[in-house]
């Protein structure tokens, strides 16, 4: 790319920049720092906290502000500071209680803007918090501060994945929305809150202001924000639901420079 001003790529972590072990390949890094060096803007959009989060962003210099918890926080690296938050319902509390009574071999990681709560772990909880490096609070969920939720991952075996998002939706709580981010993971997270949300949020705050957004994501919970972009990519890897709403689908997969190749596209 010759000229990348007035570009802002924003691109999902999990599954389309980082690959099976989590390392960014150094063509993807290289293709980003060129993309930036060439005029254009950077940033990430991802379900990880900011502590989950925090070791790819030292490494990858984002130009503008970051989304974070799938959405329910848009935040500035520059200055240390969030610049926009959305918590969960008080109710939130009694809904991870009945999931978590409904279905013992489930976890729930509890994420509020500096700590993560587990009242129960299993191997699918320990297996999650190893790959983002981050140190649990363990306590009872009685325990866990009734405040300040943004979201919550419950982690558990794919195979239970059908019959936990029946149970969501026999329940049919309207008090927080409802997402698949993974293969073992479902989560719960404040009402009309997604990577999309935050993104025409991000544009409402000025932080893309003259600028075409190119976004790239993978699964269930990119979808609002790939629509949300102005022009939307995924990964050869992506869900096919994903792919079928992208304006380009890549030869590459998050294990083979996927980014690296959008990057030379765009």
């Amino acid at each position: 790319m010759a000229n990348a001003e007035h570009t802002l790529f924003m691109t999902d972590l999990d599954g389309t920049l980082l690959p099976s072990d989590k390392v960014i390949s150094s063509e993807d890094l290289a293709a980003i720092q060129q993309f930036q060096k060439n005029g254009g803007k950077f940033a990430v959009a991802t379900g990880r906290t900011l502590q989950a989060a925090q070791r790819y962003l030292d490494k990858l210099q984002p130009d503008v502000p970051v989304i974070l918890f799938n959405g329910a926080a848009i935040y500035d690296t520059a200055s240390g500071e969030m610049l926009d938050v959305i918590t969960l319902p008080p109710e939130s509390l009694e809904i991870t209680k009945i999931i978590l009574e409904a279905f013992p071999e489930i976890s729930a990681e509890i994420l509020t803007l500096r700590e993560t709560y587990v009242p129960r772990m299993t191997v699918y909880e320990e297996e999650h918090l190893k790959v983002c490096q981050v140190i649990p609070k363990i306590v009872p969920l009685e325990d866990v501060p009734t405040q300040g939720w943004l979201k919550v991952l419950f982690a558990m075996h794919p195979s239970l994945m059908p019959d936990v998002i029946a149970f969501f939706q026999e329940k049919n709580w309207t008090c927080a929305d409802f997402v698949q981010s993974e293969e073992r993971f479902y989560e719960m997270l404040p009402k009309h809150v997604t990577k999309g949300s935050a993104l025409r949020k991000y544009r409402s705050l000025g932080l893309a202001e003259n600028c075409r957004i190119v976004a790239a994501g993978d699964f269930d919970n990119d979808l609002d924000m790939l629509q949300a972009a102005d022009i939307s990519a995924c990964p050869s890897n992506a869900q096919q639901c994903v792919k079928e709403i992208v304006d380009i689908q890549l030869e590459n997969s998050c294990d083979t420079h996927a980014i690296a190749e959008l990057l030379t596209r765009i």
